[in-house]
């Protein structure tokens, strides 16, 4: 992994040197084991390289050839170099001796800003053409990797993280105050703004080209929500998903020291790891799991639907494979406060759910000091591997397929006792019926959560910036009725995620983070997939139950609660409380945090902190876990905002 950055005098004069050698050096924690940069007349490129792949030790970027007129940087991981070597007509013998970054330079030589289309893998790049004054920067699909820009009348620029573009003299970290309400009310970006005025982001999928004073962008990859995969047979099925899976998961492997995994009791870490330990067993090499529990002795109230403690479940599969050492990260002495500056000025944003930083802090580190490279996670697992299928059985009524849904659902009642008919009349009906109409069932029954009850906002901003319709324009629901097409839906909730950002925060620990549940080629197979395949057996995630019933353990695949991350969470905030209340003082005393968070609920929130047997409803986890620690969160970022630039 590298972080990249660049500077472009678009007047022709000489780029300032000091300034590009200030991002290389902001950048440097994200890429700890070489810095280079490179510079001609009025460009300059720097790169700061993690090493995490054995080609990374032939990596010499930036990468310039004056014969090819293109000079470039490459942040990433190429999984398909195989193949890519084959179009490129290298043959085994070079490839060898090539760098992922140079087998992208080989393809942007040949096919310009049409070679993201030929790259599977983590990446974000950017190449000039000095002769034709040409700049363009791409992402890869999922947005694995940030890339940002800005532009003025006579400059250009583009890093992996804000903070190096404010190297820029005259360029601070003016906040976009659309930006900050949206995330404060939990809606989701789109477009290519952020939350710093005249910085912008390079999307998911998109290519942007810098030429004659324009930009110009366009999506090189988006899932198409039309297309289904039509197999012989449910076991054709399976059996196509067990390749799929074992492929994604194998191209994540390619290691320059041990791999690591993020373990919980779900399915989708679970699969993950146990994939990876069956491949990485045929090598003699073994894995280490990772799982982040509560203090020891806790019995502490969790909320209805979850358990608190996730280790039965990832040591009942732990067990069943000789090559994976099972590590248990507690950070009960811990509190969301500790790093949370720290981790607000590495990711130049307020962290979503500080909460839970904690043990994804702990779980690096340690990670780290084992001479890790590589976190294997899940993340993405609910949007291919392990969806559930919901949406199937509305669509089947609105379809009149009324005999299969009857089937379908007596199949689930039969398979679950603990199932009434009943119960399964919300997924059939709720999506189909007029928003209108459901927003007032749910209003009258009490189940539409308002802002208040999540958001730290200010009132009174929230009205100025009108969030009702803004979450409209977004394609937010803010009244969470179901959908009917699960394919359609699992698109835009892809296409919403911003994954980039916290794993370049990982970079500065020395880990890279892998999600194979986020490989490009996976999710294309799974949202594929009929509906009918994810729902059947008396079962939803059936297509995932099919895979791995004989290799994940009943401590998995018969529980019936969630597991609960941080469930000690109000355990570690009584312990924070004199922090937070010195926290609100200081948002208090700040000049513009007011303007943004209603300070005084928070303070009020406080003042009524109940005691631990009152903790355990979702009232109470709505109003502390969430909105106090998110506004927290949100002030502290305010306050790195308004601070000089370094």
């Amino acid at each position: 992994m590298s972080a990249i950055a660049g500077l472009i005098q678009l007047d022709a004069s000489a780029i300032d040197r000091s300034t590009l050698q200030r991002m290389q050096t902001l950048l440097t924690p994200y890429g700890r084991d070489a810095q280079h940069s490179w510079h001609q007349q009025n460009a300059g490129l720097s790169r700061a390289l993690l090493r995490t792949t054995p080609e990374d030790s032939l990596d010499q970027q930036p990468l310039w050839r004056a014969a090819d007129k293109l000079a470039m940087v490459f942040d990433g991981r190429i999984d398909n170099r195989d193949e890519l070597c084959e179009k490129l007509s290298i043959d085994t013998t070079q490839a060898a001796l090539m760098a992922d970054s140079e087998l992208v330079y080989q393809a942007c030589l040949r096919w310009d800003t049409e070679t993201p289309k030929h790259l599977l893998g983590d990446f974000a790049l950017a190449c000039w053409e000095p002769q034709r004054q040409r700049l363009w920067l791409a992402r890869d699909p999922l947005g694995m990797r940030p890339l940002y820009w800005h532009q003025q009348s006579s400059l250009l620029a583009f890093a992996t993280m804000p903070k190096a573009l404010f190297a820029i003299p005259g360029l601070t970290k003016a906040i976009s105050e659309e930006q900050l309400h949206d995330y404060l009310c939990l809606i989701p970006s789109s477009g290519p703004e952020t939350l710093y005025k005249d910085v912008y982001r390079v999307e998911a999928g998109q290519v942007a080209l810098f030429e004659n004073g324009q930009v110009n962008t366009h999506f090189y990859h988006r899932f198409d929500p039309d297309y289904e995969l039509k197999l012989d047979s449910d076991e054709a099925y399976v059996d196509a998903l067990r390749e799929q899976l074992e492929q994604a998961v194998n191209r994540r492997l390619r290691a320059n020291g041990p791999i690591g995994a993020e373990l919980s009791s779900g399915l989708d870490s679970s699969t993950v790891t146990a994939t990876a330990a069956k491949l990485l067993a045929k090598r003699n090499q073994s894995i280490t799991a990772f799982t982040a529990v509560p203090r020891e002795g806790f019995d502490g109230p969790v909320i209805r639907g979850r358990h608190a403690d996730e280790s039965v479940g990832a040591s009942a599969l732990v067990k069943r494979f000789s090559n994976i050492e099972h590590t248990l990260i507690r950070t009960g002495e811990t509190t969301p406060l500790d790093q949370l500056q720290e981790v607000v000025e590495l990711l130049d944003r307020p962290p979503f759910n500080i909460c839970n930083m904690g043990w994804w802090i702990a779980i690096r580190k340690n990670a780290a000091q084992r001479g890790i490279k590589v976190l294997l996670t899940g993340s993405m697992g609910n949007f291919s591997i392990s969806y559930e299928g919901y949406p199937y059985l509305a669509w089947l009524l609105r379809k009149g397929r009324w005999i299969t849904l009857y089937r379908v659902c007596k199949g689930l009642i039969q398979h679950q006792p603990s199932l009434k008919w009943r119960n399964l009349l919300r997924p059939c009906l709720a999506p189909l019926w007029p928003n209108v109409i459901w927003r007032l069932r749910e209003a009258a029954r009490g189940r539409i959560l308002s802002l208040t009850k999540y958001s730290a906002i200010r009132p009174a901003w929230s009205k100025q910036l009108g969030t009702q319709q803004r979450a409209k324009q977004a394609g937010v629901d803010t009244s969470f009725q179901p959908a009917w097409q699960g394919r359609q839906q699992r698109i835009q909730s892809i296409n919403m995620m911003e994954n980039g950002d916290y794993n370049a925060l990982a970079n500065t620990f020395g880990i890279e983070m892998r999600d194979p549940t986020a490989d490009v080629r996976l999710i294309e197979f799974c949202l594929a997939i009929p509906e009918s395949q994810y729902v059947g057996g008396g079962q939803f995630k059936w297509l995932l139950m099919r895979l791995m019933k004989d290799v994940l353990p009943p401590e998995i695949l018969d529980v019936k609660t969630r597991g609960l991350q941080s469930a000690d969470w109000y355990e570690q905030l009584d312990t924070a409380l004199p922090q937070i209340r010195e926290e609100i003082e200081k948002l208090k005393a700040h000049g513009s945090a007011g303007d943004y968070l209603d300070i005084e609920s928070l303070e009020k929130a406080l003042d009524e902190w109940p005691s631990h047997g009152a903790l355990d409803g979702k009232e109470a986890e709505l109003r502390y876990r969430t909105r106090m620690l998110r506004g927290l969160s949100v002030g502290r970022f305010v306050r790195y905002a308004d601070e000089q630039n370094e």
